[in-house]
Order: structure tokens, then C-alpha cells, then sequence
């Protein structure tokens, strides 16, 4: 019996230590996470300005005034545009690169390097480097074609392919989904590579029956994540092509339409519009997007994600 209580003591002081080592964490999501979501949901729901004491209830208003827009459904269509051109083109890319980087090939790290490197600097330095690489003028792309003699004049790349450049910067930051599809390579047994060849399998048709096969969980990770994501892209637009917009004695800068995304809208909104429960409710919007897309990719991903599970089922 004195056993019994005191393995029941024992399992009771450690449920105690882990709630007494876990409350800090306890502590700061509640105050930092779950309280700023509770009460912008509920500012969304209400007429509050920037300098505003009091507010008022004023239900669905400002979601109904957002959707019925045409400049905030043209933010929404741009960045679901965005979101399927850089999602596929990251993916795409990551995976071309590794599974040419697989291979024993002379300088294999340093091209994981330099496809890595844009993780490893601030998004914003990543931002202006791409600028300058685009630049009219004295841009490096440029100055490569001209070389090549495949133009005879500098093209403003920018100012011409406004959204064409900004998801042309996803085939540089491609390197998160070239490691993870790295990661997914290796898991791959070298057993039904040899199997295959055996067979008479050629390279094509490896990696369509096999490769790709096992590495679709690794794709669809990336799918839901990258769009997630893409979805939220706030800090490049305003980088790569700002453009000054003239409020009160002050000139802002906002990006162009094409690249006026839900959260450079949702900034502006409530930083420079003062429109403070507008904004939010924008956001809120964002969410609920982001949530659907999520659902409807899990819901699918049932249907082309291979699982060893349900085929030894």
C-alpha cells in the first residue's frame, strides 16, 4: 500500500515539476499569442480608428465593406496568383536542384551554399540584392545578357515584370525545399534503385515509379507550408519596387497594384490610413483564406501523397 502511495506521489510531483518548467512558455502564449488574436478579432468587429478612445459595435461591417471592394478582392486575386507561381516555381526548383545535387558532383557544397544563402542572411539585405541584380542600369542580369549579346538594350525588369520579378525570387530562395527534398532522398533505400535497374528500369522511369512515389510527403509538406507562407508576403514588395504615394505633408511608399498583397494592404490600412479595425478585419480575412486553402490541400493531399502504411494495408 505505502508502495502505491508513493508511486502515485511520484507521478504526481512529476506532472507538478512539468507544469512548473512549462508555465513560463504557458505564460507567454497566453499574453503574447492568445490575447492579441482575442482582441484583434474583437477591434475588427468594431469602428476603431488609430486615435480613437471610444468605439463602437459595429458587428460585420467592416468585413462587408473589405469584400465588397474591388481594390481588396484585386489584393486577394494578386496574392492567390502569387502564392500559386511562387509555391510551384520553389518546390519545382528545390527539387530539380536536388536531384542534381544528389549526385557526386565536383562543388555539390557549393551550390548548396549559394541556394541556401538567402536563409542565412536578413530578408532584407535578400531583398536588396535582388533589386540590385535587376537593376536597369547597372544590374548584373543585364550586364550578363548584354555580354551574351541576347539584348541590345538594358530592359527594366522591375518597372516592366513587376509581379514576374518578385516571383522570379522565389528560383533564389528555392533552397529550404532543395535541403528538405535532400532529406527525403536519403530516406530512399538504395535497394529499389538496384531492384529497378535489375528490372531493366532507366533513369525516367526510376524516378517517376520510385523517386517521386516516396518523396511526395516531403512535396506536399512544402506545398501547405509555401503557401502558407506565399500568402503572408509582406517585406519584398515594398523592397524590390516601392513607389511613393503622396498622404498628407508626407510621401509613403507602397508597392505597385500588381504587388499590393493582403498585407501590404493590411499595413497601409491601419499605419497609414489610421484605420485601425479596417485593418484587422483585413487580416482576419487573410486568416480565414489561408485556413480554407489549408483544409482543401490536406483534404487533397490524401489523394496523391503516397503512404507505405495504407499500401501494406
Amino acid at each position: 500500500m505505502s508502495r502505491i502511495r508513493s508511486t502515485s506521489s511520484i507521478a504526481r510531483e512529476r506532472r507538478i515539476s512539468f507544469f512548473i518548467f512549462i508555465s513560463p512558455w504557458i505564460f507567454g502564449f497566453l499574453v503574447f499569442q492568445v490575447m492579441p488574436i482575442v482582441y484583434g478579432f474583437s477591434t475588427s468587429l468594431t469602428n476603431q480608428m488609430a486615435f480613437t478612445v471610444q468605439r463602437k459595435f459595429v458587428g460585420l461591417a467592416n468585413y462587408v465593406k473589405l469584400l465588397s471592394d474591388p481594390e481588396v478582392r484585386y489584393s486577394l486575386y494578386t496574392t492567390l496568383i502569387f502564392m500559386l507561381a511562387h509555391t510551384s516555381l520553389a518546390v519545382l526548383t528545390g527539387l530539380i536542384v536536388a536531384l542534381l545535387l544528389e549526385k557526386e558532383v565536383p562543388g555539390r557544397g557549393v551550390f548548396r551554399t549559394l541556394l541556401y544563402f538567402p536563409y542565412m542572411i536578413p530578408l532584407i539585405a535578400v531583398g536588396w540584392i535582388f533589386r540590385i541584380f535587376l537593376d536597369r542600369d547597372t544590374g548584373f542580369f543585364n550586364i550578363f545578357l548584354m555580354k551574351l549579346g541576347l539584348i541590345k538594350a538594358n530592359i527594366p525588369w522591375i518597372a516592366a515584370y513587376t509581379r514576374g520579378s518578385i516571383v522570379s525570387l522565389a528560383v533564389w530562395m528555392s533552397g529550404w525545399s532543395m535541403i528538405i527534398f535532400l532529406g527525403g532522398l536519403s530516406t530512399i533505400p538504395n535497394e529499389l534503385y538496384e531492384s529497378a535497374r535489375i528490372d531493366g528500369a532507366g533513369y525516367f522511369r526510376r524516378l517517376w515509379r520510385i523517386t517521386l512515389p516516396l518523396l511526395s510527403p516531403f512535396a506536399f509538406f512544402q506545398f501547405v507550408t509555401s503557401n502558407i507562407y506565399a500568402m503572408q508576403k509582406f517585406v519584398e514588395p515594398y523592397i524590390i519596387h516601392p513607389r511613393q504615394q503622396r498622404g498628407g505633408e508626407l510621401f509613403q511608399q507602397r508597392p505597385p497594384r500588381e504587388t499590393f498583397f493582403v498585407m501590404a494592404r493590411a499595413y497601409d490600412t491601419v499605419f497609414n490610413r489610421n484605420q485601425y479595425a479596417v485593418g484587422l478585419a483585413l487580416l482576419w480575412i487573410l486568416f480565414f483564406v489561408i485556413l480554407v486553402i489549408t483544409i482543401v490541400f490536406i483534404k487533397l493531399g490524401g489523394f496523391v501523397v503516397y503512404s507505405e502504411v495504407e499500401e501494406r494495408r
